[in-house]
């Protein structure tokens, strides 16, 4: 194959990647204007180091583009004594790193939970953050930054959050549009890579339970696939060190290359949308 001809596949796959741009002028000028700093942007935090730690399965929405409708998945959640194993035993993996709490809904757990996980995290020096539909409030000083996940659908609670923000004086705030989501029953079809040349391992490392998974394919198999297939990925990565009780961990995720069992490469060789021919996005309305 030509340097030309892969270039152009290549840039053909990354184009795959995105949700289709937002169309008419006035979105277009308004993006310009915003890059070039005439105009403020609502963006004001995105956590470049995070580890993300996956609190429930269940949410007080029901958005049809979500990957959990028709799964059904249990309203179970990660316990206490799970978190604090993986807060002690990733120390160091990203110094300074940010705790990104994501669910399902993470403010929908019982909010004296919620404090005391809040509270482990900064105990050991670290920052939280949250992900969050904005339809339940919790206390400002619980967590250090937080990311509103509009929908289209929760304008309201978005706007009821940031009006919170501003009475506690802060201005660490982003808001993240999930206006474009993936198709997901779609994209899980006709995968054309395997996962061994993947650039996206570990950089979204996620704990569920007490297994940490190294990236967003494998948690979503986990919390929102086949019950038997995460029965079995679960314990190949437990097995394999990929655990929140294990003191190695962070040397366990740095050599993944050696640690990860054959399983996680057999999932993001048939699951993973990234490397999918035929991904394609859905319009939330």
């Amino acid at each position: 194959m030509s340097l030309l001809k892969r270039f152009r596949n290549r840039r053909k796959r990354d184009r795959l990647y995105l949700p289709p741009p937002e169309q008419g002028f006035m979105n277009f000028l308004k993006k310009q204007m915003m890059q070039r700093g005439l105009i403020p942007t609502e963006k004001r935090f995105i956590p470049n180091k995070r580890l993300g730690i996956l609190l429930n399965r269940y949410c007080n929405l029901n958005c049809f583009s979500c990957s959990a409708i028709g799964r059904n998945p249990p309203k179970d959640e990660t316990t206490l004594d799970e978190i604090q194993a993986y807060i002690k035993n990733i120390e160091g993996y990203y110094p300074e790193s940010v705790f990104m709490l994501t669910g399902g809904e993470p403010t929908a757990i019982d909010h004296g939970k919620l404090e005391k996980i809040c509270s482990l995290i900064h105990e050991r020096g670290h920052k939280t953050a949250i992900l969050t539909n904005g339809f339940r409030l919790i206390p400002v000083e619980w967590i250090d930054y937080v990311v509103l996940d509009r929908h289209g659908i929760n304008d309201d609670a978005i706007a009821k959050w940031k009006k919170h923000l501003k009475i506690a004086n802060r201005e660490n705030y982003d808001v993240f549009d999930t206006l474009w989501h993936m198709d997901i029953a779609y994209s899980l079809k006709d995968n054309i890579t395997v996962g061994a040349r993947c650039s996206s391992w570990t950089n979204t490392i996620t704990l569920w339970k007490d297994v940490v998974y190294p990236c967003c394919t494998h948690m979503h198999m986990a919390v929102w696939d086949s019950e038997i297939l995460d029965q079995k990925l679960a314990s190949n990565l437990r097995d394999a060190g990929w655990n929140a009780y294990n003191p190695d961990l962070v040397e366990t995720i740095r050599n993944w290359r050696e640690t990860l069992p054959g399983e996680a490469f057999r999932v993001c060789s048939i699951k993973c949308w990234k490397h999918s021919s035929k991904t394609r996005w859905v319009k939330i309305t």
